[in-house]
């Protein structure tokens, strides 16, 4: 699993720090502030807020899904290089966060005042869908951590179950991660961007309120849009393979319907009861992300006759992706011939 491996990583991240720390903080060549961010939606806020006075960074390549992510030296050197870590408490953010210096790389969790909500009322047992708020392991299913901890150890390659109150904890107490898919939430995140970068920079502190007025103005625009565009929709459900789309379905009142829960395949009976529900409904399109395997959403495609499409709760120009998710549900609605 990508968390186990991160977890195995932390000496060497460590030892990259270390080997860092008698090295002076440096500006981009060009004289920007360096800023990293776990994700790039937020390396997309903090390069909007920023302007030309920041050099923003994602440590997460476009096209990899965070869940199953190991940072390489490149990345954790360019972390351990920058002003500031901007975060939204995805698990390898929390063990970079933790093997950092933060006297040399202020850690800012841009999700703070972001309302949670449930990962659509089912949760995950999936540990790498930790983060801050979510329940922790604080009792014992038989492997090696300590209280508090989260257990890394992959029940599904073993053959085993989850332990019950692993199961119990998740879905009950984790909340949906993709915290960036509103345009709210965009501009809470973007916000705390703003105020993170002027305390570092007290010099660009009109540039970034001033960029921080224009990004929120687009993000406005992209939910008005999105609002009216899906109005006629309210109510309706959208498939999807990953639960990602909590945030952005609450904005626009629809609901997401996910083939993966818990962070694992459907099973036959759980893939015939959703196929059965697709059907009845007249839906003809299964909505994939592009990180994760299509296969199971090829499969309900063509048991109900339909096909799949691409939705992305990773792009990183957020309110591009606004208008982008809402011309996809459109045309997916469209294509069931009723409204």
């Amino acid at each position: 699993m990508g968390l186990r491996k991160i977890h195995l990583a932390i000496p060497l991240l460590a030892a990259l720090i270390l080997a860092g720390c008698g090295e002076e903080k440096k500006s981009a060549g060009d004289g920007r502030m360096p800023v990293y961010s776990g994700l790039p939606p937020v390396a997309f806020l903090a390069a909007a807020v920023g302007g030309e006075r920041v050099d923003s960074h994602s440590m997460l390549p476009e096209g990899r899904s965070p869940h199953d992510y190991s940072p390489g030296p490149r990345e954790v050197r360019g972390v351990v290089s920058s002003r500031l870590f901007f975060t939204t408490g995805m698990s390898f953010e929390n063990t970079v966060s933790r093997a950092l210096a933060p006297e040399r790389t202020r850690i800012v969790d841009v999700s703070a005042g972001v309302e949670r909500i449930p990962f659509d009322g089912v949760g995950c047992d999936d540990p790498s869908h930790r983060h801050e708020g979510a329940a922790v392991h604080d009792h014992d299913c038989g492997h090696d951590h300590k209280h508090g901890e989260v257990c890394t150890h992959d029940h599904d390659r073993a053959g085993e179950a989850p332990c019950d109150d692993c199961a119990k904890d998740h879905a009950h107490g984790a909340s949906d991660p993709h915290v960036w898919l509103s345009a709210h939430n965009a501009a809470v995140m973007a916000e705390n961007i703003a105020k993170a970068l002027s305390e570092a920079d007290p010099a660009g502190a009109a540039v970034y309120a001033a960029n921080l007025e224009a990004l929120k103005r687009k993000l406005r625009e992209g939910e008005e849009y999105a609002k009216r565009s899906l109005a006629p929709y309210a109510g309706r459900e959208f498939y999807v393979y990953h639960p990602a789309f909590g945030y952005f379905a609450k904005m626009v009142n629809l609901r997401q319907e996910a083939i993966e829960l818990g962070g694992r395949e459907a099973t036959p009976k759980r893939l015939s009861e959703i196929i059965r529900r697709a059907l009845e409904n007249r839906v003809r399109v299964v909505f994939v992300q592009p990180q994760f395997n299509p296969n199971s959403a090829r499969a309900l495609g063509n048991a109900i006759g339909g096909k799949v499409a691409p939705l992305d709760a990773l792009a990183a120009d957020i309110p591009a992706n606004i208008r982008a998710m809402t011309d996809a549900l459109i045309e997916g609605f469209a294509s069931e011939g009723r409204k």
